[in-house]
């Protein structure tokens, strides 16, 4: 039976073709999340043909795991994601050096093409359910953020960097106990 991976990133992301080629030679980490992406895709597939009939709970989680795979290995691709540093998802943790200073976050991020600007929210402060048309950048001067992505939360500490998709749903909530100060960019 053919399982043509009608979603295969080469295919979707044609100028990336060569990248792609580039980081499964160069990264195991990278060639490793490759394969899972084909095989939770491989499996999409099935559902969707009916040759595998699973509950819709069971559909819908792995659908999401395909977006949020394909997201990590977009990220990887354009830079936005480090290929080797550990992440925990699409969170790189201590990505500054504390205490986090906004002028070599702003260099730092208008070197990889993102704009830099700045947020203090008062505690529970809440951004729900935001979506932008570009790739966004987190990352937490001073306090804690509660960021949710896909539906899977993330805790920030002060210096740790979110990447977080162009068009993914996402909520910023200020969990910490007295005014978060944080910084956003966008591609």
């Amino acid at each position: 039976m053919d399982t043509e991976h009608h979603r295969d990133l080469a295919r979707e992301f044609p100028d990336l073709r060569h990248r792609i080629h580039e980081l499964k030679l160069a990264s195991a980490r990278f060639r490793d999340l490759y394969e899972e992406y084909r095989e939770v895709d491989d499996e999409v597939c099935r559902i969707e043909r009916d040759i595998e009939t699973p509950s819709d709970e069971y559909t819908g989680a792995l659908k999401r795991r395909r977006v949020r795979l394909k997201d990590r290995l977009y990220g990887m691709l354009t830079g936005r994601l480090p290929v080797e540093a550990p992440s925990d998802e699409y969170v790189t943790r201590d990505r500054f050096r504390r205490p986090v200073d906004h002028g070599e976050v702003a260099r730092d991020w208008i070197q990889r093409g993102f704009s830099c600007g700045a947020f203090t929210d008062p505690p529970g402060c809440e951004w729900r359910d935001d979506v932008h048309d570009a790739d966004e950048l987190i990352t937490v001067v001073e306090g804690r953020l509660e960021v949710l992505v896909h539906g899977e939360a993330y805790a920030l500490e002060a210096g740790d960097e979110l990447y977080i998709p162009r068009g993914a749903t996402h909520t910023v909530r200020n969990v910490h106990a007295g005014a978060t100060r944080w910084l956003y960019g966008y591609d």
